[in-house]
């Protein structure tokens, strides 16, 4: 029996084509505003790229070479007692607030005076999902990576609203 001689070649795609398709580079705008009132711009986001000599993930500006997708990153917010909000990893001053493209995804921090008040009235949405913070706990933002990007973004310790 004779092979067609496109079948080596379709074999070796599809051996390897996990490994080809493990790139995604999601560096993206990041709108701060500061507690200040003073508003700054910046690029921040995720990069999983093939370099020479394997694989690096990028976070921000950090750069760290890596065998494989990390599993998850976690951002932290924190409300202090002074009703100011930090993410360590984009400021290290308190926020008002921030509005972030990530991939597909638009992720915004902002105050809105609500009824009946929450901590810090501090809203974030996540494409269009609402948000509020718990009091004394920080909240924390994962990531999920799969080989494809952001396979999942899970909340944990705030608030959804019944709709």
């Amino acid at each position: 029996m004779k092979f067609p001689k496109t079948i080596p070649l379709l074999f070796a795609a599809l051996t390897f084509s996990a490994f080809s398709h493990a790139e995604f580079d999601y560096i993206g705008p990041l709108k701060l505003t500061m507690a200040d009132g003073s508003v700054s711009q910046q690029e921040f986001g995720f990069a999983f790229l093939k370099e020479a000599d394997g694989y690096q993930f990028k976070l921000g500006e950090h750069k760290m070479n890596v065998e494989e997708v990390p599993k998850r990153y976690t951002l932290a917010l924190v409300l202090n007692k002074e009703q100011q909000v930090w993410a360590t990893d984009f400021s290290k001053t308190p926020l008002q607030g921030f509005e972030w493209t990530v991939g597909p995804h638009q992720l915004k921090l902002f105050k809105e005076a609500m009824k009946p008040a929450r901590p810090g009235d501090f809203v974030l949405l996540i494409d269009d999902m609402r948000y509020h913070f718990v009091v004394g706990r920080p909240a924390q933002i994962h990531f999920h990576f799969d080989s494809k990007g952001i396979s999942e973004i899970e909340v944990e310790a705030m608030l959804q609203p019944k709709r």
